[in-house]
């Protein structure tokens, strides 16, 4: 299978370096085009406006690194900062962007840990409209 148009979902956690150097690599062997994501979440918290301009800040920075790796490599590359719930915002770049692979870590929470914090991986997985490639990171017990 080739894939023409790959999202690579980032974030801070440890697993980021590995999931975009397979999403990366992945566009050099289908000569793709990536799009880097990040959004940031705020969950229910209430927050104010500087820590929202922060954070988004931090993730643009975070996106801004990975983009001039992936065109060092030669790979058409765009980048995406949004806030919002992970999930359904990857879900919506996806289709939007007309995707044909999303590229996303998961932490590997098992048990309580993952119902209370639920799994943006399981959300894309369910509710993506394209294919999707989940690395594993650590997994964590409860």
């Amino acid at each position: 299978m080739s894939f023409k148009k790959i999202l690579v979902a980032l974030d801070a956690s440890p697993e980021t370096q590995m999931v975009f150097e397979e999403a990366l690599e992945l566009a050099k062997k289908d000569s793709a085009s990536l799009t880097i994501f990040n959004c940031v979440d705020f969950g229910s918290k209430l927050t104010f406006p500087s820590e929202i301009k922060e954070k988004t800040q931090e993730g643009e920075e975070l996106l801004k690194t990975y983009q001039r790796k992936a065109q060092e490599q030669g790979v058409i590359v765009e980048s995406s900062c949004r806030v919002g719930e992970p999930g359904k915002a990857i879900c919506n770049l996806a289709k939007s962007w007309k995707a044909d692979l999303i590229v996303l870590g998961r932490r590997g929470f098992r048990g309580f840990t993952e119902v209370l914090l639920g799994s943006v991986s399981s959300y894309v997985l369910h509710n993506a409209p394209c294919s999707v490639l989940v690395l594993q990171g650590k997994a964590y017990s409860e």
